[in-house]
């Protein structure tokens, strides 16, 4: 820690606003098996808050997120320290002994939500951050401060489990936007996610054709053993693999949408060979095209 915090304030800034649940509701709820087992257990969001100062010498058992949207901050983690500036956010994954604060000079307005449940640490792996790398870069999405003010807003309404579930889906909703911009480089330019979601449009667009890795890689600016690790990761699928059931979803629309036939449908999907298509098909959606067409849907 350094000299410019000799003044210590964890919290009570002016026009903040922030929500605690009580911690026995937070683990009667992620006991309850839960819709979707993470939860913000607390929120809030504060401005200019000069001499903001949080030390945890044994960590907490939450993901803590912070996203500085002014002003500038500071973490120190694993005798590691960090500078945080606006655009940028940290992510302390839980026990992790840490400490952070604003800047003297030139103080953090930051939202922050401490995240529950046994899905954190895959949201530490969405996001892209450890222990050594705990920043990141999700920038200035509007997207985002409407969905902080959503979770701080539900969970001020209260326990009941419905507004839990809907705190808890923000809070889903939330992650997958920071998980798209979490990838954004410091100087600015198109973060590798926001790159990666480039070519899956490319790819939706394309399903009546074929697709070559190395093509997708040059779109995305990344060598094709790059694009293909940087996909894999993303997706959990390879690049080809992920092509296939893009154009199998949308075999399945048109089989439940249309009276084309199979071998129309095949190739209007780019498939020369219909028993290829079939077996395509099979792999996907375990039946065949027509075995699906009869399945009753709605």
């Amino acid at each position: 820690m350094n000299s410019d915090d000799a003044i210590h304030i964890r919290e009570g800034f002016p026009g903040q606003r922030s929500v605690v649940l009580p911690r026995p509701v937070v683990t009667n709820w992620l006991d309850d098996d839960p819709l979707l087992p993470l939860l913000p257990s607390d929120a809030g969001f504060y401005p200019n808050a000069q001499w903001h100062f949080v030390e945890r010498p044994e960590g907490t058992p939450q993901l803590v997120f912070i996203h500085c949207l002014q002003g500038e901050g500071w973490l120190e983690m694993g005798g590691s320290r960090w500078r945080v500036q606006p655009g940028q956010a940290i992510a302390i994954l839980p026990g992790e002994s840490h400490m952070y604060g604003a800047s003297a000079e030139n103080p953090w307005t930051i939202y922050w939500v401490h995240m529950a449940g046994p899905q954190t640490t895959r949201v530490a792996r969405m996001l892209g951050v450890d222990s050594a790398k705990p920043l990141l870069n999700p920038g200035f999405d509007p997207a985002l401060p409407p969905l902080y003010e959503a979770v701080i807003s539900q969970l001020a309404r209260g326990y009941a489990s419905a507004i839990l579930l809907d705190a808890s889906l923000s809070l889903g909703r939330l992650v997958a936007r920071l998980a798209l911009n979490a990838a954004r480089p410091e100087g600015g330019g198109i973060s590798v996610a926001a790159r990666v979601e480039r070519t899956l449009n490319l790819m939706e667009q394309n399903l009546d054709g074929q697709i070559r890795v190395a093509d997708l890689a040059e779109q995305a600016n990344m060598s094709p053993s790059h694009f293909a690790a940087v996909f894999k990761r993303k997706t959990g699928f390879s690049v080809l693999d992920y092509f296939v059931r893009l154009k199998m979803q949308r075999a399945g629309y048109l089989l439940d949408s249309s009276t084309l036939s199979i071998k129309s449908i095949a190739a209007e999907l780019g498939f020369d060979d219909p028993l290829y298509f079939s077996r395509c098909f099979r792999r996907v959606h375990n039946c065949s095209p027509s075995d699906y067409r009869s399945i009753p849907k709605g």
